[in-house]
Order: structure tokens, then sequence, then C-alpha cells
């Protein structure tokens, strides 16, 4: 096959695992946080979620503003307003204190997973983070856009546009889904795009920033000798997600 597209930005390694993103999903694995938080450049994960991956008991004591987190081996207790970790009878000594956001308490994932004796790895383009041990692990998400609800928006893009020739309001048909400058483009060239979502396809993204996410796919569609490659930028407009960019370039495989 040819070589699909040169100059590409590092395309992230992820974890594949369902569809759409909510406060919950149907297909909730038993790993997956979905609240996590960047604040200064640093992951936080909340304190009673990742209890609950764990099968820990978790305790809140508001007289004192104290987080207790029990496991089989481990006991972490936290106060707000203090820099200090304490596990079983050590001190961890941290940079940071506590974050108490709408009831929920939340920690550097980095000195959890130090407590409970974890290897954590941070990912900071794809905004996520993996936390395990050989007992357990949790996966903690940060992204602005849930990278299944940007594939989402993306299907749902292009099946609109697919459909467009029967639609008599057309800007308005595609105003949830595209930028101005997308809808322009689609109407004025009669711009249609390859329908993926109904094959195994091969996504990566990343968060350029925290107002844009990039999607790369690629596929080779069955009873088809081409391979279809997609390059895709959902960025949020007066608080909306939509595509501001969406490429597609077909390749025949290599002789």
């Amino acid at each position: 096959m040819k070589r699909l597209v040169s100059g590409l930005l590092a395309l992230v390694v992820l974890l594949q695992v369902g569809t759409v993103q909510s406060t919950a999903y149907a297909s909730e694995k038993d790993y997956e946080i979905y609240n996590g938080k960047v604040v200064n450049a640093r992951l936080y994960a909340p304190i009673r979620a990742v209890g609950e991956k764990l099968k820990a008991k978790v305790n809140w004591d508001n007289a004192t503003k104290t987080a207790t987190v029990i496991t089989n081996k481990t006991v972490m207790k936290m106060t707000l307003g203090s820099k200090v970790l304490k596990v079983n009878n050590e001190q961890i000594q941290m940079d940071v204190s506590l974050l108490l956001e709408n009831g929920s308490v939340f920690l550097p994932i980095r000195f959890i997973g130090d407590a409970l004796g974890h290897s954590t790895y941070w990912d900071k383009k794809a905004r996520m983070a993996s936390s395990y041990s050989e007992q357990n692990r949790f996966v903690v998400y940060a992204q602005p856009l849930f990278y299944r609800d940007g594939y989402k928006l993306l299907d749902e893009a292009i099946n609109k546009v697919k459909n467009l020739s029967n639609v008599a309001q057309k800007r308005q048909y595609l105003k949830p889904y595209f930028t101005d400058e997308m809808i322009n483009l689609i109407i004025m060239r009669n711009v249609t795009y390859t329908d993926l979502s109904q094959y195994t396809t091969s996504y990566n993204y990343y968060y350029p920033k925290e107002t844009n996410m990039y999607i790369y796919r690629s596929e080779r569609v069955p009873n088809q000798s081409n391979y279809v490659s997609q390059q895709i930028l959902i960025t949020k407009r007066n608080n909306q997600w939509v595509i501001g960019s969406l490429s597609e370039n077909i390749y025949e495989p290599m002789p």
C-alpha cells in the first residue's frame, strides 16, 4: 500500500473499549473512570471512583475534610488543605493538596498510583492515564470531548452529508455537525464522504488543545480494492463540538 499520509503528527496508541460518552455507559468497563481533570498540567482522579474500581472502601469525613481509602493492603488518608498523604504508617509529601469540586474529591493520579504500588503512565496527547499492578488497574480519562463521543459525532455528520440531497434546508440540517466554513464547502462543492462506521475501523486521536480533537482513521473497504483514509478536526465553537475540517483520501494498494 502506498504511504498513506506523510508528515502526520505522532499518533496515539489507545485503549479501544466501547461506544459513546455520557455520565455512565451501558458498556462501561469496571476499570474506566471518565471524569478526570487536568489542572496545571496534572491529571487529577476522583478518589471515590478510584476506590470503586479497586473494590475499596471510601469514606469522607466532612468535619475534618479527610478522605480515607481502604483496600486489602493499604489505608490512604488525605486531608483538604494538607500536602501530606498518609499511607498505612508512612507519610508521603506531595506538592499539591486535594481538589474539592462539586462534592467530589480529586487527587493527582501519580500519588494515588504510588500509594498503591502501581505503575502509572500519563498520555498527554490522548489526555488519559493508566495505573496498574498485577492485581488490578484503572484508567482515567480527562478529555475535553470524550473520544467515543468524537467518533459518534463524526459518523453522524458523514451520514447527514450522505442524505443531504433529500433535504431542503441544507444549512440548518448540517449546522449541529459542522462549522459554517465546512457547510459552505459541502454545499458549494457537493462534497461527500465514505461512511466507515460499519467497518472495523482503525482510529487514532489526540487533543492539540482544549478546544480541538484530531482524529485519523483508515480502512480497506470490503468488496473494493482501495483504502480510504480520513483526517478530521473536531472543534468547539459557541460551546458546541462540530467538525471543523474533514479530508478524505483514497489509495490503491501496492501491487
